[in-house]
């Protein structure tokens, strides 16, 4: 009998200056997005503020579209700080860019904890180098 579970793996990368070429972009990418949404929330937020006086719903609107605002911002912030952080890397170092789950099959007679650790996939320039069980 067997059976399959999820456990993590992380993706890390070797750094090259390609790789922090790309990174880079990405989040400057990600971060322009944001400050547009932040200009186009601004004219959009006073026309649904207009329109929720008129329904009696105004402090309401408010609210959910400062509670986005403030979910943006820490958005922002943090890609920010990735964008520091990512800037500081030194070629040839590892970088772990995230963690996935991937499924393992448990058998009798497997060491839970071996089968359950974690796993790494390290990857140079978009290249798989080494897969660590």
């Amino acid at each position: 009998m067997s059976l399959f579970v999820k456990r993590p793996v992380i993706l890390k990368n070797i750094v090259t200056s390609e790789f922090k070429t790309q990174l880079t972009t990405e989040l400057k990418h990600a971060i322009g997005q944001i400050n547009r949404w932040f200009e186009q929330e601004e004219f959009q937020s006073r026309r649904s503020i207009t329109e929720a006086e008129r329904q009696g719903i105004a402090d309401q609107v408010r609210k959910e579209l400062n509670l986005e605002r403030e979910r943006q911002s820490q958005v922002r912030l943090n890609l920010q700080r990735k964008l520091d952080e990512v800037t500081q890397l030194e070629i040839d170092s590892i970088f772990a860019s995230g963690t996935y789950d991937a499924p393992v099959k448990i058998e009798v007679g497997d060491d839970i904890r071996a089968k359950l650790s974690q796993a790494e996939i390290i990857v140079k320039d978009g290249i798989v180098v080494d897969v660590i069980e």
